[in-house]
């Protein structure tokens, strides 16, 4: 963290009363140390660090973002979320993320997405079967994977320019993201470009991967990673759309396993269905 990221830090960090100096956007000792007496009193490793579970835990105690910037708080699931709906917003989450896919015990149904817009969030999709090794990436798995997000993205009535992401599970290397993934994200693109309702492209994966795929034009929207020893994540963070935290965690009286997210930008591809 820098400047204004800095300053906005130890506005929270005085709202907090953990901080008494002056705010100046600088991260000098007595910041780092209002940051570990946050990181304890909250059971997190106080290393002084504003990391992503530290920054994910603020964004749920009301931190707010330097001008221009974003921290709404989020979360995604790979099971139906129906029942707990209220329960999300009641954790102060603003969207949920949720899943298209070849698996009908992963993928989200439309009443689903009438449940979650019911209780005031928003819904964001991202397409992903298995998707962590590198042979399930070619031009004909994009065609694929493309086809199915768009039939399931009917199905639920998802509106026209919101997005669907579509996930590298995997630390993959530049190499791989330039030769097979590429391949697959260009056709991703090609089909939902052609499609009668159009929807932006989402990448998830690691930094790497997110700018790589963001720079050669074929996604809209990045999702990075929680896998904070994935390559360039740390580098590729204040530039993502959306930000996973590890590791997982229980809400709902235990009941439902999340990850959380951080929305950086009010306009990540989500959106509600009527």
């Amino acid at each position: 963290m820098f400047g204004g990221d800095v300053s906005a830090w130890q506005h929270f960090l005085v709202k907090q009363g953990l901080l008494s100096d002056a705010v100046d956007g600088v991260f000098g000792p007595n910041t780092g140390q209002a940051t570990r007496d946050y990181q304890a009193g909250k059971g997190l490793t106080a290393d002084g660090a504003v990391g992503v579970g530290t920054f994910s835990q603020a964004v749920r105690d009301g931190y707010e973002a330097q001008a221009g910037r974003a921290a709404i708080s989020g979360m995604d699931a790979a099971v139906d979320c129906s029942a707990f709906a209220s329960c999300i917003a009641s954790e102060g989450m603003k969207f949920v993320v949720r899943y298209y896919s070849a698996s009908a015990k992963k993928r989200i149904a439309r009443p689903e997405a009438v449940a979650l817009a019911s209780a005031g969030l928003e819904l964001a999709v991202v397409y992903q079967d298995s998707n962590n090794e590198l042979k399930f990436f070619s031009d004909q798995t994009g065609r694929k994977h493309a086809t199915t997000a768009l039939q399931q993205a009917q199905e639920i009535e998802q509106p026209a320019g919101s997005a669907i992401y579509f996930a590298v599970d995997f630390d993959a290397s530049a190499e791989q993201v330039r030769g097979a993934i590429l391949d697959y994200f260009r056709e991703v693109s090609r089909l939902l470009a052609a499609a009668s309702t159009r929807y932006a492209v989402g990448v998830y994966g690691s930094g790497l991967t997110c700018r790589l795929i963001r720079d050669a034009g074929l996604a809209t929207f990045t999702w990075l990673c929680g896998s904070s020893g994935y390559q360039e994540t740390t580098k590729f963070r204040p530039e993502a759309h959306l930000l996973q935290v590890a590791p997982s965690r229980k809400i709902c009286g235990n009941k439902l396993a999340i990850d959380d997210d951080i929305a950086q930008n009010v306009n990540l591809g989500a959106f509600t269905v009527a």
